[in-house]
């Protein structure tokens, strides 16, 4: 089975000092709260299938969503979701089907001796596009063939291994017209489902670690 965690921070741009930004730097895990939430029509909800396992999934994933302030970070959202065989896919062309069915920014596949974790420009949204390395450029078959935009294996993970991925990216608020910063942290685990403990993610260093972190202005 395949845990994963999100932490994603988004911040204005007088927090972009290097005094935030180690402050951002540390938080790379956190725990998963004892009664995770599910996000389900735009209302927060406790997460109880109708099971009652939690982790009768292919992929559990756990996000937690921040605001960095001068003086503290507040958790804006909390939630988790299950996902199964669905989620091995390339996902398609369109990125709106994308991010409501898929895990944004990766793709997964589920392999013989482990999970290939792939990351996946999606940046429809967001100002920073990542063109260049494209696995599947040629592939005819994909929907990621003849697009400019980075597709390309961050780690394999075998049983027991974990990954770690870290990017960056911003985006203009149609409001205020601020820029908003974001960095996301994607934290991978490859484990049973009966090693699940609360800080499973507490790990400083992982086994493999990739990071996409452009320069944003």
């Amino acid at each position: 089975m395949l845990f994963i965690q999100k932490i994603e921070i988004k911040y204005y741009k007088n927090l972009k000092f290097p005094n935030f930004a180690v402050q951002r730097e540390s938080l790379n895990f956190l725990p998963i709260p004892a009664e995770p939430k599910e996000f389900r029509n735009g209302k927060m909800q406790i997460y109880v299938p109708e099971n009652k396992d939690v982790f009768d999934c292919e992929v559990f994933l756990q996000t937690e969503k921040l605001f960095q302030y001068p003086d503290r970070f507040h958790n804006s959202m909390s939630y988790c979701r299950q996902f199964g065989e669905e989620i091995f896919t390339e996902g398609s062309r369109s990125f709106d089907k994308n991010f409501h069915e898929l895990i944004e920014f990766i793709r997964i596949f589920k392999e013989e001796n482990g999970y290939k974790i792939m990351f996946c420009d999606d940046s429809s949204y967001y100002s920073v596009k990542r063109q260049g390395h494209n696995e599947l450029y040629n592939d005819i078959h994909s929907p990621m063939s003849y697009t400019n935009r980075l597709y390309e294996t961050a780690f394999f993970l075998k049983d027991g291994e974990y990954g770690r991925i870290i990017f960056n990216n911003r985006f203009v608020e149609h409001d205020t017209g601020k820029w908003v910063y974001i960095r996301t942290v994607y934290n991978c685990l490859n484990c049973d489902r009966a090693a699940f403990r609360e800080k499973m993610f507490f790990r400083k260093k992982p086994d493999f670690e990739y990071t996409s972190l452009e320069h944003l202005f």
